[in-house]
């Protein structure tokens, strides 16, 4: 049950997942406005070529009427006066306010592709972070258009199949009922918002069962028995008289003994399995709630 998000947790992923979005298009947007600054900083060489050009033009006329001007105060008996040569002090500066300036693009750059690849990542991938996204971007929207009383049929039809299908996902939901991801995602942001449903992530996917389930079916919808563990079940099952050891688990699934070790804890810990002795004697025998459970999950599979 510890790893169970309930409603308010959810309510709080979309803001989050909205805030995400906003520093992305805010870094993008800094991004593109400081390119050509960053550009031309990263061009140093053309541009001291340029200065240079400037300079040595400007040099050349300085020097034309500095002859002429020299001339002219020579006679007035006038000595001519020098130009001032720019502080060492302030050139320094500028250099430094040039570096902090190409730094904090450069990081402002990096940080926005570092959020947009994650979440293109992300909605490749996860079936919540789409949901999450969809919400944050056009989740008033939905809320303004789907108001009407076919929309509270909708919801309902949606609370009532979730009820029927625990544990269902997403895509399977609104796959199952011919609706559109933002109408989908839309009802159940509300029905999780009136604390009448529940989510929790499993792997690429989000889940949703109605808030008043039993805690331990909960449980056992938000941590399956699959692979390993389900194979431990069964052979456990064949041999449900006398039991079988770690050792014998291990030799017929060929699995290693840490492995081995990892999984027994598990299945013990949800007192789905119980050992008899200790050592590596000791015999492992299905539970009543193994043997429960395992039914339920061979039902699953025929129905």
């Amino acid at each position: 049950m510890s790893g169970v998000q309930f409603s308010r947790s959810d309510m709080d992923r979309v803001a989050r997942y909205r805030l995400l979005v906003v520093l992305t298009l805010v870094g993008l947007a800094i991004t593109v406005v400081q390119g050509s600054a960053l550009l031309e900083l990263l061009q140093p060489e053309q541009v001291a070529e340029d200065t240079a050009d400037s300079e040595g033009a400007a040099l050349t006329m300085a020097d034309e009427e500095g002859d002429s001007d020299q001339s002219e105060d020579e006679e007035a008996g006038m000595a001519p006066a020098r130009d001032e040569e720019p502080s060492p002090d302030a050139t320094t500066s500028d250099g430094g306010g040039l570096a902090i300036a190409l730094l904090a693009s450069l990081l402002i750059a990096l940080m926005t592709v570092g959020m947009l690849s994650g979440l293109g990542v992300g909605l490749a991938v996860s079936e919540g972070v789409r949901t999450g996204v969809l919400l944050a971007l056009a989740g008033p929207l939905l809320a303004r258009f789907n108001r009407g009383e076919r929309d509270v049929q909708t919801r309902g039809r949606i609370a009532g199949f979730v009820e029927a299908h625990p544990g269902i996902h997403f895509s399977a939901l609104r796959d199952a009922l011919a609706l559109a991801n933002g109408v989908t995602a839309h009802h159940l942001h509300q029905l999780e918002k009136q604390g009448d449903l529940l989510s929790w992530p499993d792997g690429r996917r989000r889940r949703y069962a109605v808030s008043g389930l039993d805690p331990k079916r909960l449980d056992e919808l938000e941590h399956p028995v699959t692979g390993m563990q389900l194979a431990i079940l069964e052979l456990l099952s064949e041999r449900s008289d006398i039991g079988l050891t770690a050792t014998d688990l291990r030799v017929r699934l060929e699995a290693s003994r840490q492995l081995m070790s990892y999984h027994l804890s598990q299945l013990r810990e949800r007192e789905l399995v119980a050992r008899q002795g200790k050592g590596r004697k000791a015999l492992w025998q299905l539970s009543d709630s193994g043997e429960n459970q395992l039914s339920a999950i061979r039902e699953s599979a025929l129905a």
